[in-house]
């Protein structure tokens, strides 16, 4: 099990101590979440009528997918498929919205 602090004044400099939180207790705080994250998935899924068996590339990106629960739930969602885990995922996600940015009609 593996352990580690928050200091509360890096969220509040009104206040100050230190929270320990475990992995097992994150992840039950997150459950919620990463059921909202799956559902989310399963209905991209069921809007494009694809079924998560015919994706072959899923690409990790963004802060969310360093957390491993994140990459778990994925590698689960999508056993097929090749997992692309990029060392600086909000980096990908930057590079994304500059083209997305590029290729926008321009009003002048």
């Amino acid at each position: 099990m593996v352990n580690t602090g928050l200091d509360v004044d890096d969220f509040d400099a009104n206040q100050e101590g230190n929270i320990e939180v475990s992995q097992e207790g994150f992840q039950k705080m997150c459950k919620l979440l990463l059921n909202k994250v799956k559902n989310t998935l399963n209905a991209a899924l069921h809007n494009s009528n694809f079924n998560a068996n015919q994706i072959n590339k899923v690409l990790h990106v963004g802060g969310g997918s360093r957390m491993p629960m994140i990459k778990q739930l994925l590698r689960n969602m999508f056993p097929e498929a090749d997992h692309c885990i990029e060392e600086h995922p909000d980096e990908v996600v930057a590079i994304g919205a500059a083209y997305y940015a590029y290729s926008l009609p321009s009003d002048s």
